[in-house]
């Protein structure tokens, strides 16, 4: 009997990419619209920081997660991921109330966290270093899809049926995209045999530098972007007075941003070179954070400057993602689930100085902290984050 055939590449990507857009509008809608789910709920939008805080410290546990691929294979992880993504978020979908929004915003967290590391080991396994810059875009087209696509879905759903029902659609989609990942990537997918615990996961890191500035890198480079996103919600609503419709198609223009910056970043780091392409945008994106102040006075330059913004923003972050993946090929669930608790803890330290920023000192502070922050992201990344036998 002839083993069943492998689907093409494009395929497994559509289908991966899928399954990370529900993962990301999970994770993403909580900022535009948080001043909604407290309406809802009856409580401070304070609050809603506060859960969306206790969300992102559980991106910790990414390096548990990162060597179970390694041991049990990247299908068996992603689709595990997808499962779990879907039957957190029917908590607050069925119970509708402050607490299991928490669990739910915590299980998207949790399964992100679990899926992505293992996604992004699975396409270093199979796709070139040369080619690879492509196909991370590709992937990563779901994050910018979780504002271009989900905000304006998110925002009408809302609108309509009121602010636990986008979380009902999530869950239904999340099984859907699981069975399709089971259909299309290979049982045999997995690691080759490297650290398969947390124990000899330690080791690795210990005994590789890159991974710690890697780590600081990504950490950074979120904490600038997050430390103005959480506060975005409000910002628009209080300074231009926008309607929830208003507002999901305005985030649209974000994720438009980000779009133009994933298929950029795709084409370019591949050409170019990846480090070059990431200083370069990065210091970009450093100027437009420190000009934010001057140039957000009016919704048309607040869209224009955010635009620009998340441009930059996006082909810093995903030109970096193939070569953080040929930093020690090795172990790259390793290395990828070490960037997933960076990414995780740079967004709680973004969530975390954000509001503080913006009562404190307005849109100022948090345009100059932001630029500071992803200043010496770039500055890490030029001096010590480097492919393996660089």
């Amino acid at each position: 009997m002839s083993k069943p055939k492998t689907p093409r590449l494009a395929v497994q990507l559509t289908i991966i990419t899928f399954a990370r857009l529900l993962l990301n509008t999970g994770l993403r809608m909580v900022y535009p619209f948080a001043p909604a789910l407290a309406r809802g709920l009856g409580v401070r939008l304070a609050a809603v920081y506060q859960l969306i805080v206790i969300r992102n410290f559980s991106g910790f546990f990414s390096p548990v997660f990162g060597p179970l691929s390694e041991r049990y294979g990247r299908r068996a992880v992603m689709v595990g991921a997808i499962i779990s993504f879907s039957l957190g978020t029917a908590v607050v979908a069925v119970w509708p109330a402050y607490w299991p929004l928490g669990v739910t915003l915590i299980a998207i967290s949790v399964t992100k966290v679990a899926y992505d590391p293992a996604m992004q080991a699975y396409i270093g396994d199979i796709v070139p270093y040369q080619q690879r810059g492509k196909a991370i875009a590709v992937t990563e087209m779901s994050w910018s899809g979780g504002l271009l696509l989900g905000a304006p879905a998110i925002g009408f759903i809302i609108a309509r049926w009121g602010w636990q029902a986008p979380f009902a659609w999530l869950a239904g989609l999340g099984l859907l995209a699981a069975l399709a990942l089971w259909r299309v990537i290979p049982h045999s997918a997995g690691g080759d045999g490297q650290p398969t615990n947390l124990r000899e996961t330690l080791g690795v890191i210990r005994q590789r530098p890159v991974i710690w500035a890697a780590g600081v890198y990504i950490m950074l480079a979120m904490a600038s972007n997050e430390s103005l996103f959480i506060v975005y919600g409000d910002w628009m609503e209080v300074s231009f007075g926008l309607s929830l419709t208003r507002l999901g198609l305005t985030t649209g223009i974000v994720g438009g941003a980000e779009v133009i910056g994933e298929l950029f970043a795709g084409w370019a780091v591949d050409r170019f070179g990846k480090r070059p392409i990431i200083i370069t945008s990065g210091l970009v994106n450093v100027l437009v954070y420190a000009l934010l102040p001057v140039t957000a006075v009016s919704l048309t330059s607040a869209l224009i400057t955010l635009f620009i913004l998340f441009l930059t923003f996006e082909i810093t972050i995903v030109g970096g993602v193939p070569l953080l993946t040929e930093i020690v090929p090795r172990a790259r669930g390793v290395v990828m689930s070490v960037v997933m608790a960076s990414f995780a803890l740079g967004r709680t330290l973004g969530t975390l100085v954000g509001p503080f920023m913006a009562q404190s000192f307005g849109t100022t502070g948090n345009g100059l902290t932001s630029a500071g922050m992803m200043l010496i992201a770039v500055l890490v990344m030029a001096r010590w984050v480097r492919e393996d036998g660089a």
